[in-house]
């Protein structure tokens, strides 16, 4: 069977948080089902540790977490990569010396010790709407405690992250973003978004014309250039806009059904 493989960002391909879609369109949804119907494969590949929603009738083949660095196929794990005791310390460091604001991640939990933070607070609204405190939120902590497989860190500046990224470059992958929110995605040495996606899909044995990929940010560009088909949202920033094979609709304007109603459902 020629078998495909579909791969979606989140933030601001299937959903649209600062606009209030926190789910995927009917639209869409219908669309991924029936692609799934003929036999084809649907992927999440995010920089979060899970789903942020739930979408009735629909059910991802896979999730690519944590920028690469979390896989899992037919609900078994296929890759965890968290940081050791002394990678965390050594963030620690790093972090207070440049006055970052972190917010570390794990399966069960999460650690924050400045939640109230203007920072913290501004990367909250924008990925979660909210500003309440997680349940799962442990805000005094040491690294020995710590099950960590992300850091966050915001800053002030622009000069202050690139002295953290500096200083931490060689021992750790990290996705830079110095607009909008000055921050940084930190994670082990290793997968990234991209990488993660090609790992899966040969994997599976799925050849590289039949693979997919739709997202909209910069942490996207390196996927775009592994898959045989690459889709920017057209809320796209203009970098990821410039590697893609094609630019569909916004995420608010079915951007995901369209493409699919045209090139890729019978």
């Amino acid at each position: 069977m020629d078998r495909k493989i579909a791969f979606f960002d989140i933030d601001g391909t299937l959903i649209n948080v600062p606009e209030g879609l926190m789910s995927p369109t009917e639209e869409t949804i219908s669309a991924l089902k029936r692609f799934q119907d003929q036999g084809n494969l649907i992927f999440i590949a995010t920089s979060r540790g899970e789903l942020p929603f739930h979408a009735d009738g629909i059910q991802f083949d896979g999730f690519i977490g944590e920028d690469g660095h979390y896989i899992t196929y037919k609900n078994e794990v296929l890759f965890d990569d968290l940081f050791t005791v002394d990678e965390v310390k050594r963030q620690m460091e790093v972090y207070r010396q440049f006055d970052g604001r972190c917010m570390y991640s794990g399966h069960q939990n999460c650690w924050c010790d400045c939640w109230e933070d203007e920072y913290i607070q501004k990367h909250r609204i924008a990925f979660s709407h909210t500003t309440a405190k997680p349940d799962n939120l442990i805000e005094s902590f040491r690294a020995e405690d710590m099950k960590v497989i992300a850091c966050c860190v915001m800053f002030k500046n622009v000069e202050d992250l690139r002295q953290a990224y500096e200083a931490l470059k060689d021992d750790f992958t990290m996705v830079v973003y110095e607009t909008g929110i000055i921050r940084m995605d930190v994670y082990r040495k290793g997968f990234k978004k991209g990488t993660a996606v090609r790992y899966m899909y040969e994997k599976l044995g799925i050849p590289k014309e039949n693979t997919y990929a739709f997202g909209d940010g910069i942490n996207d560009v390196e996927m775009m250039e592994l898959v045989g088909h690459s889709v920017a949202m057209g809320n796209a920033v203009e970098e990821l806009k410039a590697v893609a094979g094609e630019v569909t609709d916004d995420v608010m304007s079915n951007g995901i059904a369209r493409y699919f109603e045209k090139y890729l459902l019978k």
